[in-house]
């Protein structure tokens, strides 16, 4: 696979990168394509900007929503996952009787938006631990019912956790806020590209996400998705010229001056995305996180997830008696760039992302490393 792959890619020569989950990679395909584009609008901007971004800007939305299996009509490209949450909890009616309930998994900055939320409204903020690792709902929900006294008013989530890759129970989530009463809103960053979708199922009420982390695209570029009832209610965090849209594209279409090019870009990353999955380079990265697992659980790791609940191309361990500078040095020193980082009650957190260009000798890289540290 690497073989076939890593021409398609600008990674200095000599670097194992196995941290595409952080900030995604573009390919060289994409990058020319963008190259194009950014040429023809600086051009002529003012007919290239503003108002004509619509159309590309809706049909590329339309095309995002199919490839991932979401509904276009509530769909939106917007600049990146942050700002699709930003304007979930900004249009938040919160008041001092809300509840608000996250899972301590959750990415810190969505923690701290609905944490400052809370302080504006008066609201409770109720965050959950979650035990590593992680097994089944079963315990988390007797946690949430023993913590949450009473009716929420929203329950934030993610799909796929991202610093402990966890793989959660969407659905069981989602019942339990809806039998609290409750909003249900789905952290999807480490979704589109990744993990199949199934909004009939998980029964969200808002899904925000990035795209830039598992297709091929440019960063930054992100999506939101509402049910029918919130598609009118939630706006961009930023009031801008587009802010009073009635229709949900126009309305994020324009969150003031900014390069467009890598929502433009979008239609190559996904054509590309299609490619490698025709050639079976998805289930290949699959085996490759299996192959991580076996390795590194060899050694003394310890997987934060049973295997029902780990991401097929995102794997996550703690590394029990290391600290994480101890690994940040390590893999530094030998060219290895996975994400290392600490977990929520501070253990040292390896986690492994799998894509085209890797192969099974960055995997032993890592054990390489690693196994005279945890043995």
């Amino acid at each position: 696979m690497k073989d076939l792959s890593q021409d398609e890619f600008s990674l200095a020569p000599g670097i194992v990168m196995l941290n595409h989950a952080s900030y995604g990679l573009a390919s060289r395909r994409v990058i020319s394509a963008a190259q194009a584009m950014q040429y023809e609008i600086d051009s002529d901007p003012t007919a290239r900007l503003g108002a004509a971004l619509l159309g590309p800007l809706r049909r590329h939305s339309e095309l995002l929503a199919e490839t991932i299996g979401l509904r276009p009509a509530g769909m939106t490209l917007c600049t990146n996952a942050t700002s699709g949450a930003a304007a979930i909890i900004s249009s938040a009616a919160l008041n001092e009787s809300s509840t608000v309930v996250a899972l301590e998994t959750e990415y810190s900055s969505i923690l701290r938006a609905w944490e400052v939320a809370a302080e504006r409204s008066g609201a409770t903020m109720i965050r959950i631990p979650v035990r590593l690792p992680f097994d089944g709902p079963e315990q988390l929900i007797e946690q949430m019912e023993a913590a949450v006294p009473g009716d929420i008013a929203y329950l934030q989530t993610s799909l796929v956790s991202s610093s402990s890759a966890v793989r959660f129970p969407v659905s069981e989530l989602a019942a339990w806020a809806h039998d609290r009463g409750g909003r249900f809103v789905l952290d999807a960053a480490h979704g589109p590209g990744h993990v199949p979708f199934d909004p009939g199922g998980w029964d969200a009420d808002a899904i925000f996400g990035t795209v830039h982390k598992w297709f091929p695209t440019l960063r930054p570029v992100g999506f939101l998705w509402l049910k029918d009832d919130l598609i009118e209610t939630v706006r961009p965090a930023e009031v801008s010229l587009t802010w009073d849209a009635a229709d949900l594209v126009e309305r994020f279409s324009w969150p003031g001056t900014f390069d467009p090019v890598s929502r433009l870009s979008l239609p190559v990353a996904v054509e590309q995305w299609r490619q490698w999955a025709g050639r079976g380079a998805w289930e290949e990265c699959a085996g490759l996180g299996d192959a991580a697992v076996e390795a590194l659980t060899s050694i003394g790791a310890r997987p934060t997830a049973t295997p029902s609940y780990q991401p097929p191309r995102l794997r996550a361990f703690v590394l029990d008696r290391l600290t994480v500078s101890d690994v940040k040095e390590l893999m530094t020193r030998a060219g290895i760039r996975p994400w290392v980082g600490p977990g929520a009650d501070g253990e040292c957190i390896l986690r492994i992302a799998t894509h085209v260009y890797n192969d099974l000798t960055d995997i032993e890289a890592v054990v390489s490393q690693l196994k005279g540290a945890l043995r």
